[in-house]
């Protein structure tokens, strides 16, 4: 405050100082009188004094309007905590030069609040899906324990338990999967790679399967993509494993290679399963969504396929979009770069 005081006080000096000998020869030709030039240099140097007053005054005011929204800017950042990242700043009265500051923040808030409520749903839905297995072991256990039994009774509590400890192995395996793709600390080597060939690689290992409920598989098209190995065929085996789960016996599925467009390669997943209704296809990529939670925990499934689907897209910088229409089929578009 007190340097933008002396800088007012310093810019009015020296234009004064400049125009004085303009203004002191203006008058005395006007007037040829000095003493009403004396005059005219003695409301100059008032109107000039006074103009710095007013200048200071004004500017003090408005240096201290700014100040106080960064004040409420500063007890803002320092009152943010979890509990407060639904609060948002109102820009309705902050000047203009600050109000694109405070925006940014408002919309920073927002991301965090994003984050932070996803996080406290995932870890939510977490403990939902181990409670249910653990719940199954314990119970199995207790019963185990209560009296004795034939080896052929404990042999067929040790085989359920097996099968509980298999779905808890491959939850946490993908949940370390997803948690290493958030916190980018999987690192991918892309390589240019035939679509063709490494979907069929993979349609011959679901090919028995499909042979059980008379579903036929086919391939068309063909073209080369730009992705990390591994990770795309885990992306086809968690589409054809959905696509034979829901698609039912005397059904086809289509696996569809456009090479049309130069940056990516579109590629489609297209059944002629049960389909999925309108409202659920906003949130089929949430983690732990499950359209029929019964039937989905009869198949196996642990509402992580499509949401492993998309960490992988958005990580090769790719996009997945699902259509689907009950009673018609669902169709899954890969939208794959050809180049990095």
């Amino acid at each position: 405050m007190t340097l933008y005081c002396l800088s007012t006080v310093g810019i009015l000096a020296a234009v004064y100082l400049y125009m004085y000998p303009t203004f002191a020869n203006l008058i005395q030709q006007i007037s040829g009188n000095q003493i009403a030039t004396n005059e005219c240099f003695e409301k100059v140097i008032i109107t000039l004094l006074l103009t710095a007053v007013a200048a200071i005054v004004l500017g003090n005011f408005v240096a201290r309007n700014g100040l106080s929204k960064m004040r409420e800017f500063s007890q803002k950042v320092e009152n943010i905590s979890a509990s407060s990242l639904h609060e948002r700043l109102d820009l309705n009265d902050w000047p203009k030069e600050l109000r694109q500051m405070g925006e940014k923040f408002n919309t920073m808030l927002d991301r965090l609040h994003a984050s932070f409520t996803q996080l406290s749903q995932f870890s939510s839905d977490i403990a939902h899906e181990l409670r249910t297995p653990i719940s199954n072991l314990r119970g199995a256990t207790e019963v185990a324990l209560a009296k004795e039994k034939s080896a052929e009774e404990y042999r067929a509590i040790l085989e359920a338990n097996l099968s509980e400890y298999e779905y808890l192995s491959k939850l946490i395996e993908n949940l370390f999967f997803l948690a290493r793709i958030d916190n980018g600390l999987l690192s991918i080597q892309q390589k240019n790679l035939n679509a063709r060939q490494e979907i069929m690689n993979i349609v011959d290992y679901f090919q028995i399967v499909a042979e059980e409920n008379n579903i036929e598989i086919s391939c068309n098209g063909e073209a080369n993509i730009f992705v990390e190995p591994i990770l795309f065929r885990r992306i086809v085996n968690n589409l054809l494993s959905n696509a034979l789960k829901y698609t039912t016996p005397n059904g086809k599925i289509t696996i569809n290679i456009n090479s049309s467009r130069q940056d990516y390669v579109q590629i489609s997943f297209c059944d002629t399963g049960v389909g999925i209704a309108q409202e659920h296809l906003a949130k089929i990529f949430d983690r732990f969504y499950r359209i029929d939670p019964s039937r989905a925990l009869q198949s196996g499934g642990l509402g992580l396929g499509l949401a492993i689907v998309k960490s992988i897209m958005d990580l090769h910088r790719g996009r997945v979009v699902i259509e689907s229409k009950p009673g018609v089929g669902t169709a899954v578009n890969l939208f794959v770069p050809v180049l990095s």
